[in-house]
């Protein structure tokens, strides 16, 4: 089975980056100036279908978010949240989920780099760790029941470091990541050979066999 999910999520890694690589072009061929937002959205939408594809019958995903029906308080807004049986509220693109009925709340970025991976950089060469992408988990977190997990979905990683290093840096700020393309550190480029790898740490791998076991 290893081999079976190694192979399938670099055959999803190379369909994701080619269906953003299309989209970029497409918003490139217009005059006027792209929309950031349109863009996110469109990223948004091609994560939700990749998880679709691997997401048992009971569950849904959808963006919106999370109640807590104890303190009655309300999540700020996530890219799409994986649940179970009926939302709470269902809109056209928008479900507001108890959080009980949560699985996982997945954040969508187009690209991690070293800024928002290790945090704004302050006076000198030190930088906030409690910022960018671990203030969106430190945001969020609450709002997951037990057992439930938050996914990182990143579609580049652009940090010019180890391996070791950023995958010790991201198991801080996430509980579970899914990195499509990493660009590989300058100090590991080779003459000839392509500087990037899909399916960075196997973890696209990883998230379509979470999917499929989820119960």
């Amino acid at each position: 089975m290893e081999d079976l999910y190694k192979t399938l999520g670099d055959a999803k890694c190379v369909e994701l980056s080619n269906k953003t690589e299309t989209l970029w072009k497409t918003l490139n061929l217009s005059d006027t100036r792209k929309s950031g937002q349109v863009y996110g959205r469109a990223l948004e939408g091609i994560v939700k279908d990749f998880i679709s594809e691997f997401l048992p019958a009971r569950f849904g995903i959808q963006g919106g978010a999370v109640f807590d029906t104890e303190t009655k308080r309300v999540s700020p807004q996530i890219d799409s949240i994986i649940y179970s049986g009926v939302p709470l509220l269902r809109l056209t693109d928008v479900v507001v989920v108890e959080q009980e009925r949560v699985k996982a709340i997945v954040e969508v970025k187009s690209d991690i780099n070293i800024t928002n991976l290790f945090g704004e950089l302050k006076s000198g060469k030190s930088r906030d760790p409690n910022t960018y992408l671990a203030d969106d988990f430190g945001r969020r977190r609450g709002f997951l029941p037990s057992g439930a997990r938050y996914i990182l979905f990143a579609f580049e990683l652009k940090v010019d470091l180890t391996d070791t290093k950023v995958i010790e840096r991201l198991r801080e700020v996430c509980e579970s990541y899914a990195i499509v393309l990493r660009h590989k550190p300058k100090i590991e480029w080779e003459t000839g050979k392509e500087n990037w790898e899909y399916n960075f740490d196997n973890s696209v791998s990883e998230l379509i066999r979470w999917l499929r076991n989820l119960s």
